[in-house]
């Protein structure tokens, strides 16, 4: 199963047509058994994005604090990078396994390849949309309340994107795409606080 640089930039190139709502774009995705796997590949590409956002984000935060009169409780550190490229593996899996039973309740199984497909590549465009906010903090451009408000505007727009995108993946009606996006935010969401608590035991230890 070969991938190549081409394959990945007309599988973005799809996701980003579906962030227009162009339903066109879907010819752009590899909607075969093999473009299942490979579109885990994603991940791969996502993996330097979150960390960079991690970056960008824990600088915000130390800005934040400066402003505040706060101390400062530490920069990012290669220990936080690793566990936070672990996590992103762990939480790449939880859409899709979750798949598997819901579709199945819903009678939408054979629709199960493509909606996995689009969520993954779709992850590319959601996590890039995340960067603007904290790059122009960091450079000064927005202050630290300002780059939080904008993550959430950019959380609304991204949530739709999802919305669309399990719409047209599985032809099905907005209780049911808007149902089954609910539901893969609160388990990120889940998934966070999880990683967060267990982040809070692992990393003073590889300290």
């Amino acid at each position: 199963m070969s991938i190549d640089i081409a394959y990945v930039r007309r599988s973005i190139d799809a996701a980003l047509g579906l962030a227009v709502r162009d339903n066109r774009a879907w010819s752009g995705f590899d909607l075969t058994a093999e473009g299942f796997f490979r579109s885990f590949v994603a991940v791969v590409v996502v993996m330097p994005l979150n960390i960079v956002i991690d970056i960008l984000a824990t600088n915000v935060a130390i800005r934040k604090r400066i402003d505040e009169g706060q101390p400062v409780l530490g920069s990012y550190e290669t220990s936080d990078a690793v566990f936070s490229t672990v996590a992103l593996c762990v939480q790449s899996l939880i859409f899709p396994i979750a798949m598997i039973f819901v579709l199945r309740f819903l009678g939408l199984a054979h629709r199960y390849s493509a909606l996995v497909i689009a969520h993954n590549w779709g992850t590319v465009v959601v996590v890039a949309l995340n960067i603007p906010a904290y790059a122009l903090a960091t450079i000064g451009l927005l202050s630290p309340d300002q780059a939080f408000d904008l993550t959430f505007i950019v959380l609304g727009l991204t949530l739709y994107y999802r919305f669309y995108i399990t719409q047209t993946a599985l032809d099905a009606g907005w209780s049911t795409a808007g149902s089954i996006t609910l539901l893969d935010f609160l388990l990120q969401i889940y998934f966070a606080v999880g990683a967060s608590v267990t982040a809070g035991l692992w990393l003073p230890a590889a300290s």
